[in-house]
């Protein structure tokens, strides 16, 4: 059991912009802009207005700030990342954000495990050290959409909403029950050099796959769909994820309402739609799932804290 304690993202600092304005900065050309309205529901993506080093350090200072008595303790600050070229390791940045937001004397690491479900397989490789040692760790994710050649995908735009998530801070309202990772190895280098027809036919599996991960985490956890409240998927083809949930019976909550606003923010798609969905959220289970590229799909299980029944958990929101 993994408490969680906080989430915070900055709505205020984030713009959405409409994907007729992304030609020049995303190369986003009429008819894939076509194809993401029509097929995908996508209509705009998120923005953060500043770098990158300030969307993380005004994020991280906002989720220290509402949970300052983690300031006199000990603990890990993890920032998880997909891209592998948007940080330097020639200068100790991430711990010059902690230092600026309180806590300099947190060890900090960066990870970058398997693109965009890299956030929840850090929990997963992490949960042991963290819960034996006994102290907090706060997971960092937001990364900048900074060149045309990599900010967009086939089914998305890549957004730019960073977010943080605080465990083991003591009681919680919430907590971390289970976690699974499952590698396909079928999909390495995403098949780039193989033909047309093959690709096609690996893809066409994909959904099949998607479907299988889900199957199998309901057995590991012990559970069935039925048990389960709601669904986090990561900002990713929206008609898929809908034919996904119908193929599995599921009869909660598919939280889907950032996809067509926001689109894929690498990382950060778990924590900030989890953030949003506890809000508001009068159920008991969440089911998180991600999906990386190579193919890795992770999970994370949410489960509200019988002990201390509450309706809500205290999620922080970050102004200007």
């Amino acid at each position: 059991m993994l408490p969680l304690n906080d989430l915070c993202w900055l709505p205020d600092r984030i713009s959405l912009r409409p994907l007729s304005t992304l030609e020049s900065s995303h190369n986003l050309k009429a008819g894939a802009r076509k194809v993401l309205e029509r097929y995908y529901s996508l209509n705009s993506v998120g923005m953060f207005t500043g770098n990158h080093t300030q969307m993380l350090q005004e994020t991280l200072s906002a989720l220290v700030g509402a949970n300052k008595n983690i300031t006199h303790m000990q603990g890990y600050l993890i920032y998880a990342k997909t891209q592998t070229h948007n940080t330097f390791f020639e200068t100790p940045w991430l711990d010059e954000i902690a230092i600026g937001c309180g806590i300099g004397h947190w060890e900090t690491l960066t990870v970058s495990l398997n693109h965009c479900a890299s956030a929840l397989s850090a929990i997963h490789l992490l949960k042991s050290r963290v819960i034996k040692s006994q102290q907090p760790m706060i997971l960092l994710t937001g990364e900048k959409a900074f060149h045309s050649d990599i900010n967009k995908l086939d089914n998305s735009v890549m957004a730019e909403v960073p977010a943080a998530m605080l465990l083991n801070a003591g009681h919680s309202r919430w907590q971390i029950n289970h976690t699974a990772v499952r590698h396909l190895s079928s999909f390495y280098n995403n098949h780039r050099e193989s033909t047309a027809a093959r690709r096609r036919e690996l893809f066409s599996s994909l959904e099949q796959d998607y479907y299988d991960f889900y199957t199998y985490v309901l057995d590991k956890f012990h559970l069935s769909i039925g048990d389960i409240d709601a669904i986090v998927p990561g900002n990713i083809d929206m008609p898929m994820l809908k034919r996904i949930a119908d193929k599995l019976k599921f009869r909660g909550e598919l939280f889907t309402e950032h996809i067509s606003g926001y689109g894929h923010a690498y990382c950060s798609d778990i924590l900030f739609n989890v953030s949003s969905l506890l809000e508001r959220f009068d159920g008991k289970r969440i089911l998180c799932v991600a999906m990386g590229m190579g193919i890795t799909m992770s999970c994370i299980l949410i489960e509200k804290n019988e002990i201390n029944e509450v309706k809500h958990v205290s999620t922080t929101f970050g102004s200007e």
